[in-house]
């Protein structure tokens, strides 16, 4: 990218800004690059241009003292508003502030007030919960006491139908026999 006499000028401007002498090194260096010739036709025009200025304001005179005291009060009404206008915004901004800041507070504790609610809801969920566990866990134990007892019976029963069957076995046994004995004695 070529370097153009605005390039030049600014860092001129900025050297003589910072109180620097603005020689065609100087600029070189803080431009970075440059042909000396290049800067230097710059720099004849910067310099003209910087003379021509102090001519102008050498030409004004100085400064009538009514028009000094004019500018001075005028400055000072304009940084008195300024201040004034600077004092009622910090003031504006400091009460919204407040404003946002207890509307911010209340809708915390309100927050908090609802995770109190929710953690003690969730507490007795939980105590509900473990009940129903305790409450499911002695129902299927009971449940398979009574599985158990219901084989338990169940084989009893079965048990007992053999003994019946046998009783009766023996019972028509005996009957034939008590039969025959009275047939006998008939």
């Amino acid at each position: 990218m070529a370097l153009t006499r605005d390039d030049i000028w600014a860092v001129a401007d900025r050297l003589d800004a910072e109180g620097k002498a603005p020689t065609l090194a100087a600029v070189r260096k803080a431009l970075g690059r440059g042909s000396f010739t290049t800067i230097s036709e710059a720099m004849r025009e910067w310099h003209q241009r910087r003379k021509e200025k102090t001519d102008k304001t050498q030409e004004a005179g100085p400064v009538p003292p009514d028009l000094d005291e004019a500018v001075r009060r005028f400055s000072q009404e304009v940084w008195a508003k300024a201040t004034e206008i600077a004092k009622a915004e910090e003031a504006k901004l400091a009460h919204e502030y407040a404003e946002a800041r207890k509307e911010w507070d209340r809708e915390r504790q309100e927050l908090e007030a609802v995770a109190e609610d929710l953690s003690t809801a969730l507490e007795e969920c939980q105590a509900k919960a473990d009940e129903a566990a305790a409450a499911l866990a002695d129902l299927a134990r009971r449940h398979a006491e009574t599985e158990a007892l219901l084989i338990t019976l169940k084989e009893k029963a079965r048990e007992n139908e053999a003994r019946i069957e046998e009783l009766r076995e023996e019972n028509k046994r005996l009957h034939d026999l008590l039969m025959q004995a009275v047939s006998k004695e008939d």
